[in-house]
């Protein structure tokens, strides 16, 4: 009897000694789990601050690419709304006209490099932001729209330039068989990369060439009406007028909200 009694208390001891031990394991575990949670929680958060760092960096970055653009989009503008208006005057200037009522000199005035600069954006911040996958992290959306929304305004309005460039060598090559254009250190006159001005019929250029008198090279007033058509086609639709008052405005509107919202979401420390 007293065997037996022996027996179970040292089978309940081993029972409670194994509890404890499983206890005492399941515990560690749990610790041990607890502890690579919390490790991997601060991994993740210190990978979120470097992404998020990143990415302020590359929003600033892109501000100024934007302010870049803005400043050329202003340019452009002016040479835009400057061949419009040159374009507009050219058609009120040959109505009605015969061919002995016009001149030579004004004709090339107004006929006269028929292009604007092509555009030169500043991709270098965006094209990082895309192919480091940044806008996927970026947490406004809003934002990630507009981004987008510009960059595809972007590559459309280069889309446009290659069909004003087109229209506008077209429109040339038919001018040079009407008018002569043989004019010595025109460059002097019209400096490469200036905007200029315009000013008709009281142009520097009437008053540089008033001493040489040079013929129209057509005696066919057809022969005339095709190349101003051919003007009127660049500068209305779809030429340079969608440009001057859309286009070109909805980009300058665009960036500058892209601008505020980019400065408000990641301002400067």
């Amino acid at each position: 009897m007293f065997r037996l009694f022996q027996k179970n208390r040292g089978e309940s001891l081993a029972e409670r000694m194994n509890y404890k031990y499983v206890r005492y394991a399941i515990g560690e575990l749990i610790l041990v789990v607890f502890g690579i949670l919390i490790a991997l929680q601060i991994n993740n958060w210190n990978e979120e601050r470097i992404e998020q760092r990143q990415i302020t960096e590359y929003a600033h970055a892109l501000i100024k690419d934007l302010e870049r653009d803005l400043a050329m989009a202003e340019t452009i503008m002016k040479e835009i709304n400057l061949l419009i208006e040159k374009i507009d005057t050219l058609a009120s200037y040959v109505e009605d006209k015969s061919l002995d009522q016009m001149s030579n000199i004004d004709l090339f005035y107004l006929m006269h490099k028929p292009f604007y600069r092509p555009f030169s954006w500043n991709r270098s911040a965006m094209d990082q932001i895309k192919n480091s996958g940044a806008l996927r992290q970026m947490k406004n959306k809003q934002l990630v729209q507009k981004i987008s929304a510009y960059e595809s305004l972007t590559h459309h309005l280069d889309e446009d330039f290659n069909f004003d460039r087109t229209v506008g060598t077209n429109s040339l090559a038919l001018a040079s068989r009407v008018v002569d254009m043989n004019y010595l250190n025109i460059h002097e006159i019209f400096p490469a990369g200036s905007v200029g001005s315009f000013s008709f019929p009281n142009s520097k250029l009437r008053e540089a060439y008033k001493n040489i008198n040079r013929s129209l090279l057509t005696n066919n007033i057809k022969d005339l009406e095709v190349v101003v058509n051919n003007y009127l086609i660049l500068g209305n639709t779809p030429g340079l007028r969608p440009r001057a008052e859309i286009e070109m405005p909805n980009l300058v509107s665009n960036a500058r909200e892209l601008i505020a919202l980019l400065k408000e979401e990641y301002p400067e420390r």
